[in-house]
């Protein structure tokens, strides 16, 4: 009784946003956080083991490299597409999770024998129980409706092409940041160079000129090659396994609904899959 009472005061005097930060870091996936942490550790570790670590950090040289990329990938795409960012960084962060591409040819082996051996009527009891499989569960819904096959195969397939546009927009965000930083960096450095040569009767102007100049190149390669490009691979191999996921539904439906030889159907699918993914139904 004395430890709940205990518990409960212990998380009243928690600050507000302490829970939110542990939901934010149990969402994210420990090989990318580390992987981040460490690049900048290892750049940060080599930056303090030298005299001047201050020297480092300048705020101009900050604003224009961040605030740049921020503006010119703003400026190459719309406006509700950048308002994604947060979002799409967040999901590059999040634990990706692991292939269903066995369960997906398993499911649907198990579904075509059924069919084949009984009739369509089987759909009826065992559809509801394949909604984890997005396009497999509405493709069987469709036949279930009386939709020839070749109708289903082509409002899928415009399905996944559609799918496809929207996964290849979003890591054309990152990697559009990724291609800009180090222009903005490349852009400071021009800046630093000309008020350099603008102060060479001034000496104690030239430092801090050519530590724009040089700074703004350092920030830019930080982000794109230590950030957004990561993030972006972290991404797209993200997507690359939901669009083999969604091609494996597809063949699936297409051939229960035409009603085709399982083994034949399982040779299809193993010729998309992994060796380890690869289903031994009729081996």
């Amino acid at each position: 009784m004395a430890r709940s009472v205990a518990d409960r005061r212990s998380r009243k005097r928690a600050p507000p946003g302490a829970g939110r930060a542990a939901m934010l870091l149990q969402r994210l996936d420990p090989a990318g956080m580390i992987g981040l942490v460490a690049a900048f550790a290892v750049i940060g570790s080599a930056v303090a083991s030298g005299a001047g670590a201050e020297r480092f950090l300048d705020l101009p040289s900050f604003l224009i490299v961040v605030g740049g990329t921020f503006a010119v990938t703003l400026a190459s795409f719309s406006l509700e597409d950048f308002a994604r960012l947060p979002r799409v960084m967040a999901a590059a962060l999040s634990p990706t999770p692991p292939p269903r591409l066995r369960a997906v040819a398993d499911d649907a082996l198990e579904l075509a024998s059924a069919v084949r051996q009984a009739s369509v009527a089987v759909l009826e009891e065992r559809v509801n129980a394949l909604a984890r499989h997005v396009h497999l569960h509405r493709g069987l819904a469709m036949l279930l409706d009386g939709t020839a096959p070749e109708a289903i195969e082509r409002a899928l397939s415009r399905e996944i092409e559609a799918m496809v546009e929207r996964q290849a927009a979003t890591v054309a965000i990152l990697r559009r940041a990724a291609e800009v930083a180090p222009a903005m960096g490349l852009i400071g450095t021009l800046i630093g160079l000309v008020q350099m040569l603008g102060h060479l009767e001034e000496p104690d102007q030239i430092g801090p000129a050519m530590a724009v100049a040089l700074l703004t190149t350092l920030y830019g390669a930080l982000l794109a090659h230590a950030l957004f490009t990561p993030l972006a691979e972290r991404l797209a191999a993200r997507f690359a396994v939901e669009r083999l996921g969604a091609e494996l539904q597809l063949v699936a439906v297409t051939a229960i609904a035409e009603r085709d030889n399982p083994r034949r159907l399982e040779a299809t699918l193993n010729g998309l899959l992994a060796p380890e993914d690869r289903a031994e139904r009729f081996d």
